[in-house]
Formats: C-alpha cells, structure tokens, sequence
C-alpha cells in the first residue's frame, strides 16, 4: 500500500504543478497583454491588409483618338466653317488647362497661314476625352477694288488703287479721246471696279 501511495504521489504532484503553471500563465496574458489574447482566440491568422492605388490625377486628357474640331469664324461676315482636323501630337496628353494655356500661346504668336487670314483670337469651347472644339476669330476686311486711269507718253495706262502698281498698259492714244474723258484721264481718272475698267477699254480700244 506504501508503493502505491507513492507511485500515486508522483504522478498526481508534477500533474497538479503543470495545471498550477499553466492556469498563472494564461491569467498573466489576459492581465497584462488583453488585445493578444483576444486576437490569438478570434483570428489564428494576422488580417489582411488591402492597398488600394490612387490615381496621380483625375482630370480627363486628349489622346490619339480625340475628335479634333475647329470652327473657324469670320467676324466681319458673321459665317462660320466647322472643320474636322487630326489631334496636333503636341496635344496629346493635355489636360483642359494645358490645352487652354496652349491656345494662349498660341494667340499670341499665330500661324502665318491664320495670320494672313486676319487671325483675331482663338478659345476652347469645349474639352472632353472624346471630343475638342476650338474657335479661331478672324477679322480681315476685303481690299477695296478699283482702278486709276492716267496718262502717259499720250496713252492711257491703269495703276491699282494704291497708284503703286501698274495694273496695265493700254493701246489708248489720249489725244484721241472726248476733251471731258481727257480732262479726267489727266486728272487721275477713277473706275470702281474690273467691270467698269473693261467697259472702258472696249469702248476706247482701237
């Protein structure tokens, strides 16, 4: 019976001293790390964390296939001419304050080609991925016609308007012409236009 008490004694005491160890540990846990245990009963694992990208800017931008259109306006007529271009390379990848600030540029140092149109201005009435519509503002009136007659060496020979170019020289012998059409011709005779010069011509030529 002694044996057995013994045997008995040597089990149950390191039995009762690990459950003694293990119940202060898991107390001390609990006490001094909470937020631990807590996750360690809830989730075995640590959460995922999900990174999500953010774009360096929103705005919208022109690309290759942007709808490129440019309405052309005559400011003195009042008629406008929409015309379908292919997006200049230089635009693409502006966005709507990029391209403004281009057209500004632009403005102020036009093409020679709008220039000789009578460039005035140019804006953007519209900016979308899809479609661009800018307006260019010309402004040139048309060059007043007419025509000098005068005299020289006892012929009639026409000058522009400007009296800086010789327009024509005519087989017209002054002398020959009424006393009144010769005091004009002298005088710096005026015709308003190529169908009153040519009336003039037909009537006059020998």
């Amino acid at each position: 019976m002694k044996f057995v008490k013994r045997i008995s004694l040597f089990f149950i005491y390191p039995i009762t001293m690990f459950g003694i160890g293990f119940g202060s540990n898991m107390f001390i846990q609990e006490l001094f790390y909470p937020g631990d245990a807590k996750l360690q009963k809830n989730s075995p694992t640590a959460p995922e964390i999900t990174v999500k990208e953010v774009s360096v800017t929103d705005d919208p931008i022109i690309t290759a296939d942007t709808e490129y259109i440019i309405i052309c306006y005559d400011a003195i007529s009042g008629e406008s001419e929409e015309i379908s271009e292919v997006t200049p390379d230089k635009y693409i990848g502006l966005s709507r304050k990029k391209l403004e600030d281009e057209l500004k540029e632009y403005s102020k140092s036009p093409s020679l080609t709008d220039m000789e149109k009578g460039f005035s201005y140019v804006e953007l009435l519209s900016f979308s991925p899809a479609r661009v519509v800018i307006r260019k503002c010309f402004e040139k009136e048309e060059e007043e016609s007419g025509f000098f007659l005068l005299n020289e060496n006892h012929y009639v020979v026409v000058y522009d308007k400007s009296l800086m170019y010789l327009y024509m020289n005519t087989d017209i012998v002054t002398d020959e012409l009424p006393q009144p059409l010769q005091e004009e011709i002298m005088h710096m005779k005026f015709v308003e236009n190529e169908d009153e010069l040519y009336n003039f011509l037909e009537s006059y030529s020998s």
